[in-house]
Protein backbone atom coordinates (compact mmCIF):
# COMPACT_ATOMS: atom_id res chain seq x y z
CA UNK A 1 0.00 0.00 0.00
CA UNK A 2 2.90 2.47 0.99
CA UNK A 3 4.09 2.42 -3.18
CA UNK A 4 0.51 2.22 -3.73
CA UNK A 5 0.17 -0.84 -5.23
CA UNK A 6 -3.83 -2.03 -6.04
CA UNK A 7 -5.08 -5.20 -4.93
CA UNK A 8 -8.74 -4.42 -6.15
CA UNK A 9 -8.41 -3.84 -10.18
CA UNK A 10 -11.74 -3.40 -10.63
CA UNK A 11 -11.88 -0.23 -8.00
CA UNK A 12 -8.87 1.46 -10.02
CA UNK A 13 -10.88 0.69 -13.39
CA UNK A 14 -13.81 2.28 -11.89
CA UNK A 15 -11.76 5.17 -10.09
CA UNK A 16 -10.61 5.77 -13.52
CA UNK A 17 -13.40 5.71 -15.73
CA UNK A 18 -14.85 8.85 -12.79
CA UNK A 19 -12.11 10.93 -13.19
CA UNK A 20 -12.30 10.66 -17.29
CA UNK A 21 -16.35 11.51 -16.49
CA UNK A 22 -15.51 14.51 -14.25
CA UNK A 23 -13.21 15.87 -16.72
CA UNK A 24 -15.70 15.76 -19.57
CA UNK A 25 -17.99 17.04 -17.34
CA UNK A 26 -15.89 20.33 -16.95
CA UNK A 27 -16.06 20.53 -20.55
CA UNK A 28 -19.28 20.19 -21.30
CA UNK A 29 -21.43 22.41 -18.65
CA UNK A 30 -21.23 20.21 -15.82
CA UNK A 31 -23.01 17.18 -18.12
CA UNK A 32 -21.72 14.08 -16.34
CA UNK A 33 -23.07 11.49 -18.57
CA UNK A 34 -21.43 9.52 -21.72
CA UNK A 35 -24.63 7.63 -23.92
CA UNK A 36 -23.55 3.83 -25.24
CA UNK A 37 -22.49 4.26 -28.46
CA UNK A 38 -20.77 7.21 -28.46
CA UNK A 39 -18.35 7.04 -30.99
CA UNK A 40 -15.06 8.73 -29.33
CA UNK A 41 -16.08 7.77 -25.40
CA UNK A 42 -17.68 4.27 -26.27
CA UNK A 43 -16.47 2.04 -23.43
CA UNK A 44 -17.13 4.64 -21.08
CA UNK A 45 -20.72 4.72 -22.53
CA UNK A 46 -21.10 1.41 -21.56
CA UNK A 47 -19.58 2.28 -17.92
CA UNK A 48 -22.06 5.18 -17.58
CA UNK A 49 -25.35 2.73 -18.66
CA UNK A 50 -24.12 -0.12 -16.31
CA UNK A 51 -24.24 2.27 -13.74
CA UNK A 52 -27.54 3.12 -14.20
CA UNK A 53 -28.68 -0.46 -14.73
CA UNK A 54 -26.94 -1.56 -10.71
CA UNK A 55 -28.47 2.31 -9.61
CA UNK A 56 -32.05 0.64 -10.48
CA UNK A 57 -31.41 -2.63 -9.14
CA UNK A 58 -30.52 -1.26 -5.75
CA UNK A 59 -26.69 -3.17 -5.86
CA UNK A 60 -24.59 -0.08 -6.75
CA UNK A 61 -22.74 0.64 -3.94
CA UNK A 62 -23.72 3.69 -1.75
CA UNK A 63 -20.39 5.54 -1.90
CA UNK A 64 -19.91 5.05 -5.62
CA UNK A 65 -23.36 6.48 -5.87
CA UNK A 66 -22.42 9.45 -3.87
CA UNK A 67 -19.28 10.29 -5.84
CA UNK A 68 -21.04 10.47 -9.50
CA UNK A 69 -24.15 12.65 -7.86
CA UNK A 70 -21.27 14.74 -6.82
CA UNK A 71 -20.14 15.45 -10.35
CA UNK A 72 -23.61 15.20 -11.73
CA UNK A 73 -23.68 12.25 -13.07
CA UNK A 74 -27.45 11.43 -14.90
CA UNK A 75 -28.94 8.31 -13.81
CA UNK A 76 -31.59 8.07 -15.64
CA UNK A 77 -30.66 9.91 -18.86
CA UNK A 78 -34.19 9.08 -20.45
CA UNK A 79 -35.75 11.33 -17.15
CA UNK A 80 -33.21 14.06 -17.95
CA UNK A 81 -34.61 14.02 -21.72
CA UNK A 82 -38.35 14.53 -20.74
CA UNK A 83 -36.93 17.07 -18.14
CA UNK A 84 -35.44 19.04 -20.90
CA UNK A 85 -38.40 18.97 -23.25
CA UNK A 86 -41.03 19.84 -20.38
CA UNK A 87 -38.74 22.53 -19.81
CA UNK A 88 -38.74 23.52 -23.98
CA UNK A 89 -42.31 23.33 -23.93
CA UNK A 90 -43.02 25.38 -21.28
CA UNK A 91 -41.15 28.42 -22.56
CA UNK A 92 -43.24 27.64 -25.48
CA UNK A 93 -46.13 28.29 -23.98
CA UNK A 94 -45.34 31.47 -21.84
CA UNK A 95 -44.34 32.93 -25.63
CA UNK A 96 -47.91 32.24 -27.17
CA UNK A 97 -50.07 33.27 -24.76
CA UNK A 98 -50.08 29.92 -22.29
CA UNK A 99 -50.09 27.73 -25.13
CA UNK A 100 -48.53 24.59 -24.58
CA UNK A 101 -48.75 22.62 -27.47
CA UNK A 102 -46.14 21.82 -30.63
CA UNK A 103 -47.69 20.44 -33.75
CA UNK A 104 -45.08 16.77 -34.79
CA UNK A 105 -45.51 19.16 -38.76
CA UNK A 106 -43.47 22.00 -37.17
CA UNK A 107 -40.68 22.44 -39.28
CA UNK A 108 -38.78 24.65 -36.07
CA UNK A 109 -39.39 21.97 -33.77
CA UNK A 110 -40.54 18.92 -34.95
CA UNK A 111 -38.67 16.83 -31.80
CA UNK A 112 -40.65 19.00 -29.34
CA UNK A 113 -44.00 18.10 -31.59
CA UNK A 114 -43.22 14.34 -31.53
CA UNK A 115 -42.46 14.47 -27.72
CA UNK A 116 -46.28 16.41 -27.48
CA UNK A 117 -47.87 13.39 -29.51
CA UNK A 118 -46.14 11.00 -27.24
CA UNK A 119 -47.02 12.44 -24.42
CA UNK A 120 -51.23 12.61 -25.68
CA UNK A 121 -50.80 8.71 -26.45
CA UNK A 122 -49.21 7.32 -23.35
CA UNK A 123 -51.93 9.23 -21.34
CA UNK A 124 -54.54 7.94 -23.87
CA UNK A 125 -53.20 4.49 -23.10
CA UNK A 126 -53.40 5.47 -19.40
CA UNK A 127 -49.98 4.66 -19.11
CA UNK A 128 -47.99 8.01 -18.16
CA UNK A 129 -47.10 8.31 -14.66
CA UNK A 130 -49.18 10.68 -12.72
CA UNK A 131 -46.35 13.15 -11.59
CA UNK A 132 -45.92 13.45 -15.42
CA UNK A 133 -49.57 14.43 -15.85
CA UNK A 134 -49.63 16.47 -13.32
CA UNK A 135 -46.51 18.83 -14.10
CA UNK A 136 -48.09 18.81 -17.72
CA UNK A 137 -51.00 20.22 -17.00
CA UNK A 138 -49.22 22.69 -14.48
CA UNK A 139 -47.60 24.66 -18.00
CA UNK A 140 -51.37 24.27 -19.51
CA UNK A 141 -50.62 21.31 -21.80
CA UNK A 142 -53.62 20.25 -23.45
CA UNK A 143 -54.18 16.63 -23.81
CA UNK A 144 -57.18 16.26 -25.97
CA UNK A 145 -56.95 18.32 -28.95
CA UNK A 146 -60.29 18.78 -30.27
CA UNK A 147 -61.25 20.14 -26.38
CA UNK A 148 -58.75 23.06 -26.69
CA UNK A 149 -60.04 23.41 -30.81
CA UNK A 150 -63.62 23.39 -29.11
CA UNK A 151 -62.89 26.46 -26.83
CA UNK A 152 -60.60 28.59 -29.20
CA UNK A 153 -64.17 28.62 -31.04
CA UNK A 154 -66.52 29.54 -28.54
CA UNK A 155 -63.86 32.30 -27.69
CA UNK A 156 -64.29 33.25 -31.38
CA UNK A 157 -67.68 33.32 -31.30
CA UNK A 158 -68.29 35.25 -27.67
CA UNK A 159 -66.40 38.25 -29.49
CA UNK A 160 -68.23 37.96 -32.44
CA UNK A 161 -71.18 37.82 -30.49
CA UNK A 162 -69.93 40.84 -28.56
CA UNK A 163 -69.60 42.91 -31.62
CA UNK A 164 -72.90 41.64 -33.44
CA UNK A 165 -75.52 42.48 -30.33
CA UNK A 166 -75.52 39.53 -28.64
CA UNK A 167 -75.75 37.19 -31.86
CA UNK A 168 -73.79 34.26 -31.47
CA UNK A 169 -73.93 32.78 -34.31
CA UNK A 170 -71.94 32.04 -38.02
CA UNK A 171 -74.16 31.25 -40.55
CA UNK A 172 -72.03 28.17 -42.84
CA UNK A 173 -71.08 29.36 -45.95
CA UNK A 174 -69.80 33.23 -44.44
CA UNK A 175 -67.33 34.62 -46.40
CA UNK A 176 -65.16 35.30 -43.29
CA UNK A 177 -65.66 32.85 -40.88
CA UNK A 178 -66.50 29.50 -42.79
CA UNK A 179 -64.74 27.29 -40.29
CA UNK A 180 -66.44 29.05 -37.85
CA UNK A 181 -69.85 28.68 -39.46
CA UNK A 182 -69.44 25.14 -39.90
CA UNK A 183 -68.54 24.67 -36.46
CA UNK A 184 -71.89 26.02 -35.53
CA UNK A 185 -73.73 23.95 -38.27
CA UNK A 186 -72.20 20.79 -36.18
CA UNK A 187 -73.41 21.90 -32.81
CA UNK A 188 -76.86 22.28 -33.60
CA UNK A 189 -76.55 18.49 -35.37
CA UNK A 190 -75.23 17.11 -32.22
CA UNK A 191 -77.78 19.08 -30.05
CA UNK A 192 -80.43 17.82 -32.06
CA UNK A 193 -79.48 14.42 -31.71
CA UNK A 194 -78.97 14.31 -27.99
CA UNK A 195 -75.38 14.11 -28.27
CA UNK A 196 -73.92 17.56 -27.12
CA UNK A 197 -72.09 17.39 -24.15
CA UNK A 198 -74.77 18.92 -21.56
CA UNK A 199 -71.23 21.19 -20.46
CA UNK A 200 -70.97 22.51 -23.99
CA UNK A 201 -74.54 23.16 -24.53
CA UNK A 202 -74.37 25.43 -21.48
CA UNK A 203 -71.71 27.07 -22.47
CA UNK A 204 -72.88 28.18 -25.86
CA UNK A 205 -76.53 29.24 -24.24
CA UNK A 206 -74.26 31.63 -21.52
CA UNK A 207 -73.31 33.05 -25.25
CA UNK A 208 -76.94 33.36 -26.33
CA UNK A 209 -76.05 30.63 -29.71
CA UNK A 210 -78.56 29.71 -31.08
CA UNK A 211 -79.08 25.88 -32.13
CA UNK A 212 -82.02 25.98 -34.47
CA UNK A 213 -81.55 29.24 -36.83
CA UNK A 214 -84.60 28.89 -39.37
CA UNK A 215 -86.26 28.22 -36.12
CA UNK A 216 -85.35 31.60 -34.67
CA UNK A 217 -85.82 33.04 -38.08
CA UNK A 218 -89.71 32.11 -37.88
CA UNK A 219 -89.67 33.57 -33.84
CA UNK A 220 -88.43 36.62 -35.37
CA UNK A 221 -91.10 36.80 -38.09
CA UNK A 222 -93.70 36.18 -36.51
CA UNK A 223 -92.66 38.66 -34.29
CA UNK A 224 -92.43 41.53 -36.93
CA UNK A 225 -96.10 40.72 -37.99
CA UNK A 226 -97.33 40.77 -34.47
CA UNK A 227 -95.60 44.35 -33.77
CA UNK A 228 -97.50 45.28 -37.84
CA UNK A 229 -100.73 43.67 -36.70
CA UNK A 230 -100.85 45.58 -33.19
CA UNK A 231 -100.44 48.73 -35.51
CA UNK A 232 -102.67 48.22 -38.30
CA UNK A 233 -105.96 47.68 -36.29
CA UNK A 234 -105.05 43.62 -36.00
CA UNK A 235 -104.44 42.79 -39.67
CA UNK A 236 -101.47 40.44 -39.73
CA UNK A 237 -100.84 40.32 -43.13
CA UNK A 238 -98.38 41.34 -45.42
CA UNK A 239 -98.51 40.86 -49.32
CA UNK A 240 -96.03 39.19 -50.65
CA UNK A 241 -95.54 41.93 -53.37
CA UNK A 242 -95.21 44.53 -50.78
CA UNK A 243 -92.19 46.89 -51.49
CA UNK A 244 -91.57 47.70 -47.96
CA UNK A 245 -91.63 44.39 -46.72
CA UNK A 246 -91.26 41.89 -49.36
CA UNK A 247 -89.18 39.41 -47.28
CA UNK A 248 -92.30 39.21 -44.55
CA UNK A 249 -94.73 39.20 -47.21
CA UNK A 250 -93.37 35.85 -48.66
CA UNK A 251 -93.03 34.29 -45.28
CA UNK A 252 -96.53 35.25 -45.22
CA UNK A 253 -97.08 33.61 -48.62
CA UNK A 254 -95.25 30.61 -47.60
CA UNK A 255 -97.09 29.73 -44.62
CA UNK A 256 -100.25 30.18 -46.50
CA UNK A 257 -98.54 27.70 -48.88
CA UNK A 258 -97.40 25.32 -46.03
CA UNK A 259 -101.25 25.35 -44.30
CA UNK A 260 -102.83 24.15 -47.41
CA UNK A 261 -100.64 21.72 -48.08
CA UNK A 262 -101.08 20.40 -44.63
CA UNK A 263 -97.46 20.70 -43.55
CA UNK A 264 -97.43 23.68 -41.18
CA UNK A 265 -96.82 22.34 -37.65
CA UNK A 266 -99.59 22.62 -35.28
CA UNK A 267 -98.14 24.71 -32.67
CA UNK A 268 -96.77 27.35 -35.25
CA UNK A 269 -100.36 27.81 -36.99
CA UNK A 270 -101.39 28.20 -33.27
CA UNK A 271 -99.22 30.68 -32.71
CA UNK A 272 -100.08 32.61 -35.71
CA UNK A 273 -104.22 32.50 -35.34
CA UNK A 274 -103.41 34.14 -31.68
CA UNK A 275 -101.86 37.07 -33.62
CA UNK A 276 -105.07 37.46 -35.99
CA UNK A 277 -103.23 35.72 -38.87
Amino acid sequence: LEIGFVFDLYDAAWDQRLKKLRLIAEDNGGKAHVVEGDPVWSVLGRWCTWQGVLERRGELLAGRKARLLEIGFVFEILEDAWDKSLEELRVVAAGTGGIAHVSRLDTDRPELGTWCLKQRNIEECGEIREDRKDRLLEIGFVFDLYDAAWDQRLKKLRLIAEDNGGKAHVVEGDPVWSVLGRWCTWQGVLERRGELLAGRKARLLEIGFVFDVAERAWDQSLEELRLLAKGNGGEAHVHRKDPERSELGRWCHNQRTLEKLGTLRADRKDRLLEIGF
